[in-house]
Parts: C-alpha cells; structure tokens; sequence
C-alpha cells in the first residue's frame, strides 16, 4: 500500500471542509432515520490520539483540535511521544480522509457489541462499513440522545484484510439497507 502520508493539518481540513458542518441523513430499511453529525472536539478521539496521549487535556477534545489547527501538533510528534501506539493508529491516520467516499457507499449496520469476537469495548448503535481490497473501515456511530435521529461518530477503525480478527465488527450483525441519502449543509 502506498499511500500518500498527510499530516494532521491535512487530515484537520478534509474534517472540516467534507465532514463538520454537514449533516448526513440516512433513511434506513425498517423506517429508521439517521441524522449523523461531526463535531470539532471529536476529531481527537477519531485519530486516536487519546492512545499517544493518555488523558492529557492538553491534546485532546477541542485543545488537540486547535493545537493541529495552529500546527502546534504533528504527526512527528505522535511518532515521538508513542511510537509503539503511533504505529497502531498509523492506518487510521492513512485512511482518514475516504471517511467522506464511506458515508457515500459504504453499508449500514445495526451494532451489538455483545456479538463481537473477541468482544469490543466500543459502545455504538451503528457502524457504516467499508471493504476494500487491502482494508476494511469502520465508522462508529452513537446516538446522541434518546428518542432523537441523531448520531455522532465515537470511532473509526480500519483493519488490515490480512488481520485475523477483520471481522470482529461486522460477523453477526444486522445489516441495513439504505433507501434513501443526502447531505445537508449545517451549521453546528
């Protein structure tokens, strides 16, 4: 795989320009509306740079956000601080930015975190879910608020096809057919 390195200021203005400020509605099979939103702060957590940084603040949430937008924060200094985790969140940090192409054509499903093997520690209602020939992406959604349509993403992970445990996320969930889709411009 040779793919283009961005740094974390590339990655900060594919989130902003293609993702924030838009709302993605899905009508699902089963009269099921999804209203998925991104937020600023998220951004962080979906890198995950709360496995280079641990629980410092100071990296995270809305300040890790404005430290790579002032390009305080880069992919050199992930690399430097963590290089053990860095290289795991490596090929999140790669394929980032298809997270838009995923929203578009990737599959729905319903998410039982119990159902996964080996079990997952993340907590969602959905996944939207991308095959590709090298690797698999994964969008974890959460709602936001119960007895509202809308969700946000709490995680992105992308396996490596050659990874034994490629379908943990997927393998005996309920798949959604999407009957209708658009973007809408947002301001949140």
């Amino acid at each position: 795989m040779c793919k283009e390195t961005k740094d974390l200021g590339a990655i900060l203005d594919v989130y902003e320009n293609e993702l924030c400020g838009r709302m993605f509605k899905y009508k699902l099979n089963g009269k099921i509306d999804v209203e998925i939103v991104f937020y600023r702060e998220n951004l962080c957590h979906l890198l995950g740079l709360q496995h280079i940084y641990g629980k410092n603040k100071k990296y995270l949430g809305i300040n890790g956000y404005n430290k790579i937008k002032n390009g305080q924060l880069k992919r050199s200094n992930l690399k430097k601080h963590n290089k053990a985790e860095y290289n795991r969140i490596e090929i999140k940090l790669d394929h980032f930015d298809e997270i838009l192409e995923m929203l578009k054509s990737g599959e729905f499903i319903k998410f039982y975190q119990y159902r996964t093997k080996p079990l997952s520690m993340i907590v969602a209602d959905f996944i939207i879910y991308h095959g590709k020939s090298e690797y698999i992406l994964h969008l974890f959604l959460r709602q936001e608020r119960s007895g509202r349509n809308q969700y946000s993403p709490v995680s992105f992970i992308v396996k490596s096809n050659n990874d034994r445990s490629r379908n943990q996320y997927i393998a005996g969930q309920e798949y959604k057919k999407v009957t209708s889709f658009e973007i809408i411009e947002w301001d949140n």
